[in-house]
């Protein structure tokens, strides 16, 4: 395998060695002519095209027209010329000197040397400007087209004279030296003379002569790359961060490291920068080899190796709690890290019984990595103290006494605890309290207050102190009656209501005294809620006038006594008086019957009078032959009989009776449409509503019609004009 290995690097040594050669090139433009077979390509873009391009260059001995100057080196004309007739007599030069395709990396040395004829006294110097320009797009001679245009070569090496300054272009032979660099990796193309000159011309303000020599390229040759640290890495711990610099010699340019073989342990990973970092996950020795390289396409390699361990023990066990013999089963969870497994005696599937007394516990973990720790801890398991008897609420009246046992075995001490709703806290003997430090707590003279209190005994020994079950005390307190029923003043046939506002109370019971003393009251008839706080009394009548209630409230504890009476006045008030029947005029409303009495309301009917409901407003307008009936109102109360009232029209009466002018209207009710009958001319209809309120004028058509489609649905008056007098009629309208 050692012997493959060398064979395989030096076949690559061989390969680089071959292609630096290969890569190189010197040309001193000894014969321009063969510069198209070494593959330079020469273009001329200048806008316009001039009647020269590149030319050999021109001796300072030559006939019939010397040259401005000689060559840098070889014979005197031995270099490659360009000048202002690359355009015509004004215009924009660009002039283009391509190399031949080589595969261009960072490191590769470019040189040559150029000059302009040297300026003497007195002449001017029109400035000339050269660019070294470079194309990464392979064998590509594409420059664009026009003067202004670069086509592929974008990258500007070199400019010299950039801004066409007058003697700035150097006027004896001056080498130049260009380092390639920025490339992201080796890459094909080709690098570019530009001579590129604005305003020049044979009649220009810019472009001379220049000339170019001796060009080299020199590749970048790999150094040798020198790794450190070599061999075995640091050890790394499964689970644990790990961090490991890896360094390099030789690189050019910064440096790009991975592996090319073998792996990492897992977990763990290589940064292009050297640096190895993460948390192992797995354990053992894991080998693999790094290569580093540079952009130039240099590389070097070295073989590592890292050894994950085992943690040092990363099991831990807080202590346990102290336990009695009687304790229930315990859960274990103490360990750390959590889904590690406990052993020892009294132990089963994670859960300790304290019967078995003190005892050592071992908790072993393993982790996710296979690696197993262990340590062990004992809990301490004390004799239990048990409670042999518990407590028991009691329950009593404000104000009294009573005593709360309990007792227990292996105790030493007592401790009474009292929550009346804040958590239990121990009591001390004092005021209501006694025997807080023995087996019996005695409360003597319990306020209200304590009423729901819970307690407990809190007995102390060896083992955590043992705690009974709580007791509840109940105080009860005697019913009070904190608002009183209030006397009541109501109208004959109207509803009301006696109440009263009790506390504690347990039961309820309303009386009433008719002047033979106080009697109970049960539900049924005008009576109901005769067991609660409230007492309803429906119908009032004026027998029950002066009668007297009260309410009487019962409880555990001494029952309240007899709340003050109350006294109910029932007032009645009669029919208002007048005359039976009563006339009327046409278009009076029932405010023109006269009647005797107060507050006078009016109904349709004896039973809308009594129940009072259906109240007929003042304003409305009064039918002929129809009655009416009154109330009166009279401290607030309204009578529940009434004054019975028949209205009539006089001038109505005998004419209608008679028949042949009497008006009807049919349907009646209706729906759409009234007709008329009767001879007397209708001149007009006008309509009210119940309310007196006119609702519509109408004029009859030729069918002694009109159309009430438009009325809403109810009760209406209608006043009938004619050449004969005034009718009045009511309508119906569904």
């Amino acid at each position: 395998m050692r012997k493959l290995y060398l064979k395989l690097l030096l076949s690559v040594f061989l390969f680089c060695a071959q292609m630096n050669f290969a890569q190189s090139f010197s040309q001193n433009f000894d014969d321009i002519t063969t510069l198209s077979a070494s593959g330079w390509v020469m273009q001329n873009n200048s806008s316009p095209v001039g009647s020269l391009s590149w030319f050999q260059g021109t001796s300072t001995t030559a006939t019939p027209t010397p040259g401005p100057f000689n060559s840098f080196n070889g014979a005197a004309n031995s270099y490659i010329a360009v000048n202002f007739n690359s355009t015509g007599s004004t215009g924009t030069i660009s002039n283009w000197l391509m190399t031949p395709n080589r595969t261009l990396r960072n490191g590769d040395v470019f040189t040559f040397y150029t000059r302009k004829p040297t300026i003497g006294g007195g002449q001017t110097d029109y400035p000339d400007r050269l660019e070294v320009r470079m194309s990464t797009n392979g064998a590509s001679t594409n420059v664009g087209a026009g003067a202004t245009a670069v086509g592929d070569f974008t990258t500007v090496l070199l400019s010299i004279n950039p801004t066409l300054v007058a003697n700035v272009y150097p006027q004896v032979w001056t080498k130049f030296t260009i380092t390639v660099s920025g490339l992201p990796a080796p890459t094909s193309g080709r690098i570019a003379f530009r001579y590129f000159v604005t305003g020049a011309g044979s009649l220009g303000t810019n472009s001379d002569y220049i000339g170019i020599d001796q060009v080299d390229y020199t590749p970048y040759v790999c150094q040798a790359f020198a790794m450190t640290p070599s061999g075995s890495l640091a050890n790394a711990q499964a689970g644990v961060a790990y961090t490991a610099q890896l360094t390099q010699t030789g690189a050019l340019g910064a440096p790009n490291f991975m592996v090319t073989s073998g792996a990492l342990p897992p977990g763990l990973s290589l940064s292009a920068a050297g640096t190895i970092s993460g948390t192992p996950t797995a354990t053992g020795t894991f080998n693999f080899t790094v290569t580093v390289n540079d952009a130039s396409g240099c590389s070097g390699s070295a073989s590592y190796s890292i050894t994950s361990l085992c943690r040092s023990n990363v099991a831990t066990l807080s202590d346990f709690p102290v336990l009695c013999t009687n304790s229930a089963i315990y859960t274990l969870s103490e360990g750390f890290p959590a889904g590690g497994t406990y052993s020892g005696t009294g132990v089963t599937g994670g859960q300790f019984d304290p019967a078995v007394g003190t005892q050592a516990i071992t908790y072993t973990y393993t982790d996710p990595y296979g690696c197993t720790y262990s340590i062990s801890k004992t809990i301490v398991v004390n004799p239990a103290i048990t409670i042999t008897a518990q407590p028991t609420g009691s329950t009593l009246c404000s104000g009294g006494s009573t005593q709360i046992f309990a007792a227990a075995s292996n105790a030493t001490g007592y401790q009474w605890q009292v929550d009346s709703g804040a958590g239990f806290t121990d009591i001390t003997n004092s005021g209501i309290y006694s025997g807080a430090s023995t087996s019996t707590l005695t409360i003597t003279g319990a306020p209200a207050s304590l009423n729901g209190s819970k307690y407990r005994m809190v007995a102390t020994g060896l083992c955590e102190p043992a705690i009974s079950n709580s007791a509840v005390l109940i105080v009860k307190s005697a019913p009070a009656i904190t608002a009183q029923p209030g006397a009541k003043t109501v109208c004959a046939g109207a509803a009301t209501t006696f109440s009263a506002t009790v506390v504690n109370a347990t039961g309820y019971q309303w009386q009433v005294d008719q002047g033979a003393g106080f009697t109970n009251i049960s539900n049924g008839g005008i009576y109901s809620g005769v067991t609660s706080a409230s007492l309803n009394i429906t119908g009032v009548t004026t027998s029950m006038n002066g009668y007297v209630y009260r309410l009487i409230a019962t409880g555990t504890c001494t029952p309240a006594a007899a709340t003050t009476t109350a006294v109910l006045t029932v007032n009645s008030t009669s029919a208002p008086t007048g005359q039976a029947t009563q006339s009327f005029n046409a278009g009076d409303a029932l405010s023109a019957l006269t009647v005797n009495g107060s507050n006078i309301k009016w109904y349709a009917s004896a039973v809308d009078a009594a129940l009072h409901q259906n109240e007929l407003p003042a304003q409305t307008l009064i039918v002929n032959n129809t009655t009416y009936y009154a109330t009166q109102t009279v401290s607030g109360c309204e009578s529940t009989s009434s004054l019975a009232v028949l209205a009539y029209n006089v001038s109505l009466g005998t004419e209608q009776a008679a028949g042949h002018l009497k008006i009807q209207i049919y349907p009646n009710p209706a729906r759409e449409t009234v007709a008329f009958t009767g001879n007397a001319k209708i001149s007009r209809v006008v309509i009210f509503s119940a309310d007196a309120r006119k609702a519509a004028e109408k004029t009859l058509n030729a069918d002694r019609k009109i159309n009430i489609q438009d009325l809403t649905q109810g009760i209406y008056l209608l006043q009938i004009f004619t050449d004969e007098g005034l009718q009045t009629v009511k309508l119906i309208k569904k």
